[in-house]
């Protein structure tokens, strides 16, 4: 077993790369590349790594690239739900936007009230389950899997009412959201001018949204490098701080 077992390791996931990071121990960090763009295709890499004992340890966090998972805000059902109700119409909106495909996804909710949508987000459920078993199989016990943005949201503030973007390279998510509820989500792949275009894209998006959002706007970045204040009539734009030198699965893994 590690010296360094008591300290818990990170573990980002993004297409073509994984990486694993310590805040102490040696060593630190470690970048994992394959040709290979699927979640799945980390694996063996992952797995190959953590047979070194120096990666062993007792806890483990796990972060997800945005790539790798899907956000739905279904129709406000005007009702409370059971749980298992709020779970069965997040799969049904994800089934009716991403086809038969998201059958074999495994669904998180966030429950809100009854006038408002349920927020949801999937990932594929056979992929989970062989992340799980990975590390279950290299001994860690205490395992905790999640999307980048379940981790990046607690930078926001407090009081947090306008628009969320949240950027990786390749992928952005918008996320429309006041008074502690979320009122619209989107993700799209990107390319390298994504900065640029977001003043026209949160002007569409509000447009799809069902309530208003605020118009004060979030912007967070996560290996992209220097994010420049879009130019927008907006004055409520607000870059928040992040990692300029930090790159691909590392960056996530410092998140």
């Amino acid at each position: 077993m590690s010296r360094w077992s008591a300290d818990p390791l990170r573990i980002a996931l993004v297409p073509g790369e994984a990486a694993l990071l310590r805040a102490h121990g040696t060593p630190a960090s470690r970048v994992l590349a394959t040709d290979g763009h699927s979640a799945a295709s980390l694996l063996p890499l992952l797995d190959e790594a953590l047979a070194d004992p120096a990666w062993h340890g007792r806890r483990v966090e796990v972060v997800l690239s945005q790539h790798f998972v899907r956000h739905v805000l279904t129709p406000p059902p005007g009702r409370m739900l059971s749980l298992a109700e709020e779970r069965a119409l997040v799969a049904a909106s994800l089934r009716e936007i991403y086809g038969d495909e998201a059958q074999q996804w495994n669904v998180q909710v966030i429950s809100q009230p009854p006038r408002l949508g349920l927020a949801g987000a999937a990932v594929d459920a056979a992929f989970t389950q062989q992340l799980d078993a990975l590390l279950a199989r290299r001994g860690f016990r205490d395992v905790t899997i999640r999307p980048l943005a379940s981790f990046a949201a607690r930078r926001l503030p407090g009081k947090f009412a306008g628009w969320w973007v949240l950027a990786e390279p390749g992928w952005l998510n918008l996320f429309g959201g006041a008074n502690g509820m979320w009122r619209h989500l989107a993700g799209l792949p990107v390319d390298d001018d994504w900065a640029d275009a977001l003043p026209d894209l949160i002007e569409r998006e509000a447009g799809f949204a069902t309530l208003p959002v605020p118009s004060a706007v979030w912007v967070q970045a996560v290996g992209t490098g220097t994010v420049p204040k879009p130019d927008s009539n907006n004055e409520r734009w607000q870059v928040l701080p992040h990692d300029t030198e930090a790159r691909g699965a590392l960056a996530l893994a410092g998140i």
